[in-house]
């Protein structure tokens, strides 16, 4: 874990803040997951949310179990990765241990504005699947669900998000796409 002191960048006094420090880290990585009705188990979206979490927080981040990224950097660069910097973390961490300071609201970047109904990206087209049941207890494995194509056409799809409707209830979901035809099994 972290050892030592995070300096605070200039202009804020000499302590790493929320609003000024803090705040934009969160928006960056955290918040697509962890605002009101998503899948994280509380809300970062405020300093009065987040400031109780402080050291959860402090330690998830220290050792980058959040926020959740899996990809081996070996393999290239992702547009959507979100894990932290040393440096984010350093501050995130800083903060944590230096009281979880609010700083001045004048810091703090405007909200995030995200879009409507839960997504983190505007979509241009949705694909409802039919309903799902999923069981109370257990775990449900590996499953194959045909869904037709809204294309009707060669399209090019730039970004993809899953979006369930019991967010609490649902792991991760794999897809591809495949062409129907008679070899197609599903």
């Amino acid at each position: 874990l972290f050892a030592g002191k995070v300096a605070a960048p200039e202009g804020t006094g000499g302590s790493v803040t929320f609003n000024q420090d803090v705040l934009p880290i969160l928006q960056k990585n955290c918040q697509g997951c962890h605002r009101p009705g998503q899948i994280g188990p509380f809300s970062l979206i405020s300093y009065k949310e987040a400031r109780p979490w402080a050291k959860a927080i402090k330690t998830a981040v220290a050792a980058r179990k959040m926020p959740p990224w899996f990809a081996d950097p070996k393999y290239g660069h992702f547009d959507n990765d979100r894990s932290l910097t040393q440096a984010e973390i350093d501050t995130i961490t800083g903060w944590a241990d230096s009281g979880a300071i609010e700083g001045d609201a004048k810091d703090a970047p405007a909200p995030v504005q995200w879009p409507e109904g839960g997504w983190m990206i505007k979509p241009d087209v949705v694909v409802e699947l039919p309903p799902y049941e999923v069981p109370a207890k257990g775990i449900r494995e590996w499953e194959h669900l045909a869904v037709p194509s809204p294309f009707k056409e060669d399209t090019w799809v730039t970004s993809v998000e899953i979006l369930p409707s019991a967010p609490s209830v649902a792991h991760h979901l794999c897809f591809d796409f495949a062409k129907h035809d008679a070899k197609t099994p599903f």
